[in-house]
């Protein structure tokens, strides 16, 4: 469980495109076979009480968000042996068509439950073409563009600093597809945690069209707020939230917590780990 003074830095800083976000939060694996309605069944009941069991504390959802999910999608890339992979880390691009197309290097989570994420947020051409078509050639170009740019911070600059792997040495291996069913908590009307069950696809993009099957999983995120206000980080209400809003998942529908990624979930669904 995640502890005030697991949070030694600012969970969220930004100089222009690029920004490294302190991952904070628990994950529980979700059941495939568990209704959409059963789970907004348990989201109803949280909404109502969540208020009485953490004093200031609101769950909020986007209007029509449950009739219209999000779907993002990820393009995991990695060495030919899948250095990355076996190292815990992540390099991929994630895109929502509507809202955002960025590119992480993920590392794998400490001790303290802490992933580090760095972020490069695509504009213009480049950020449309990886909305629109992620997996397609052209995006793959600007990936590998962006990754070998010594002009600025990047996430290829930092996963060379820390493996000595360059953006030559990647190509695509994994695509995740999420659909995702966000909601979103306040405390006393501000910011506080960014959560999300979703129902995810992956399938190997190494193998010829023919050949790729999909596989699932399902998992729901309990995380903090990327943006949430310094003074909030150690505000004992929020500790507090991750902690009752994962307990009453896990004995609602019996779940485990998990550390995997979803770049390590999918490659052991695709034999890769």
């Amino acid at each position: 469980m995640v502890k005030e003074n697991q949070i030694k830095e600012p969970i969220y800083s930004r100089n222009g495109n690029f920004a490294v976000f302190n991952q904070l939060g628990v994950k529980l694996d979700f059941s495939n076979s568990t209704k959409d309605e059963e789970y907004y069944e348990w989201l109803d009941k949280a909404i109502k009480n969540i208020g009485q069991l953490i004093p200031g504390a609101e769950i909020a959802e986007k209007d029509g968000i449950r009739i219209g999910t999000r779907l993002n999608t990820g393009v995991y890339y990695d060495t030919d042996d899948y250095r990355l992979l076996n190292k815990g880390m992540v390099l991929r691009t994630t895109c929502d068509v509507k809202t955002h197309a960025f590119c992480a290097f993920k590392l794998d989570e400490t001790e303290q439950k802490v992933r580090r994420d760095h972020r490069y947020v695509f504009e213009g051409e480049a950020k449309r073409t990886i909305q629109n078509s992620p997996t397609s050639p052209k995006a793959i170009a600007f990936v590998k563009e962006l990754l070998a740019r010594k002009d600025i911070e990047h996430p290829g600059t930092q996963l060379k600093e820390l493996t000595g792997i360059v953006g030559e040495d990647l190509s695509p291996a994994i695509c995740i597809e999420q659909h995702r069913h966000p909601f979103f908590v306040w405390i006393d009307k501000r910011d506080a945690l960014r959560c999300s069950m979703d129902r995810v696809s992956v399938y190997n993009m190494r193998l010829p069209l023919e050949k790729r099957e999909k596989f699932m999983f399902s998992e729901i995120e309990i995380p903090i707020y990327p943006h949430v206000d310094d003074d909030m980080v150690n505000d004992p209400r929020l500790h507090k939230l991750i902690e009752i809003l994962s307990n009453s998942l896990k004995e609602q529908f019996n779940l485990n917590l998990i550390t995997d990624s979803k770049y390590q979930r999918a490659a052991k669904l695709l034999k890769l780990l």
